[in-house]
């Protein structure tokens, strides 16, 4: 029985797929095994599946008709033997000792679930976003190198480690004992399934070290077409409630699950356009029309657009804080600049001296020169979380500068 057994779900990444294989391939520890479930590629990836296997017996090669990741994780989960799992992507690839630093600090501890922070790539491999310090880990609330449970962050389980299954190791013994599975769901499958595993492990333990490179929002991926299937959070909302109900825990995390499906919300609509948009709402209060409104924080679409911005900057000369994905795809839409935007700040390292649109993005400290009039939060996902800190940040550290209202915040 191998330590690790790792589940990868393979669908038309064939231009990628080696470079995930050899990165594992020479991983600094070796007692695992590669299982590959081939989900109906119609490009060569079984190929080259198929030639990796013949030269490495530690992977292992099945096939199956197109059924979706979290299907391809679920079979590959039926045949994986290890004392640990984990579920990576075909078209990320890993830094040589993410395995042997996993499986050390699940061992070190006798932890349910270990994991890892990781870094965005673009296509060639450049570092897109380093150190964000809301994804995948919580930086600012997370507890490094110390097990802690849900019982121990009752109001923000959900929001600490992410919603990834890619970045943590777990236990096999506490998957199978609570029969956990990834749901028939397009996109929120794997947030189901990572919520579910919190609530189950005794013992979560966390390093602070970028050990993957994510290929983020790559041509062909589950983010690029998943606005078609926006309403699958709120059958996700409702199938993580049920299981929580059954553990007879929900009123215990309850704070925490409206958090974290309120940022999630917020955030497939964001991909929504108006279409798409209704859409979601109409199936919203079909799928849940007794209590809806509970998420009614997120449903700001009518605000988020360059006018709403504009209103809320006035006459004042400000700095916006985040140039994550909301602030690019809102700025796409910009014909003229602002001239009261000095620019944006961002703690993404990999970011700063670049430009969204005509703006440059800036780390936080370049606020002791410019001293905008305010800040204006343009943070999407994890609002609820992250805001609140964002806060006490700007007083302590910039107490002349004023925090004008969250983009997002009534």
């Amino acid at each position: 029985m191998p330590d690790i057994s790792i589940i990868i779900p393979v669908y038309n990444i064939e231009n990628y797929i080696r470079e995930c294989l050899d990165s594992l391939i020479s991983q600094s520890f070796g007692d695992f095994e590669i299982i590959c479930v081939n989900d109906g590629s119609k490009d060569n990836s079984l190929s080259v599946l198929e030639e990796y296997s013949k030269k490495d017996n530690r992977i292992k090669v099945i096939s199956q008709n197109n059924s979706g990741s979290g299907a391809a994780r679920n079979r590959g989960l039926r045949e994986a033997s290890g004392k640990y799992v984990q579920f990576l992507d075909g078209d990320d690839y890993f830094e040589p000792q993410m395995l042997e630093k996993l499986y050390n600090l699940a061992e070190k501890h006798g932890a349910d679930i270990s994991a890892c922070s990781s870094r965005k790539v673009d296509d060639e491999g450049n570092i897109t976003e380093s150190r964000n310090p809301n994804s995948p880990i919580n930086l600012d609330k997370t507890p490094f190198n110390k097990p802690f449970s849900y019982r121990d962050f009752p109001e923000d389980i959900f929001s600490l480690i992410g919603t990834m299954p890619w970045n943590k190791l777990y236990l096999r013994d506490m998957i199978i004992s609570n029969n956990l599975e990834f749901p028939h769901l397009t996109g929120p499958d794997d947030l189901c399934f990572v919520y579910m595993s919190y609530v189950c492990a005794n013992k979560i333990v966390v390093i602070d070290d970028e050990l993957i490179n994510y290929r983020f929002n790559r041509i062909g991926s589950v983010q690029t077409y998943r606005a078609n299937h926006a309403s699958d959070i709120i059958r996700a909302s409702i199938f993580v409630k049920e299981f929580l109900k059954l553990k007879g825990i929900f009123n215990y995390v309850e704070k925490a699950y409206l958090k974290a499906f309120t940022n999630s919300i917020r955030w497939e609509i964001s991909l929504c356009n108006d279409e798409q948009y209704e859409k979601f709402l109409n199936e919203l209060k079909i799928l849940m029309p007794e209590d809806w409104q509970i998420f009614k924080p997120a449903l700001k679409k009518d605000n988020i657009n360059l006018d709403y911005l504009y209103n809320l900057i006035g006459h004042k000369k400000v700095m916006l804080w985040g140039a994550g994905f909301f602030t690019q795809k809102l700025f796409e839409k910009e014909k003229e600049t602002n001239p009261n935007i000095i620019g944006i700040i961002d703690r993404n390292k990999a970011s700063w001296g670049k430009k969204l649109n005509s703006y440059m993005i800036y780390p936080p400290e370049i606020l002791n020169k410019y001293k905008p009039d305010g800040i204006i939060s343009m943070i999407a996902n994890n609002n609820e979380t992250v805001y609140p800190i964002l806060k006490k940040e700007i007083k302590e550290k910039y107490p002349n500068i004023e925090l004008l209202p969250n983009i997002f915040e009534n």
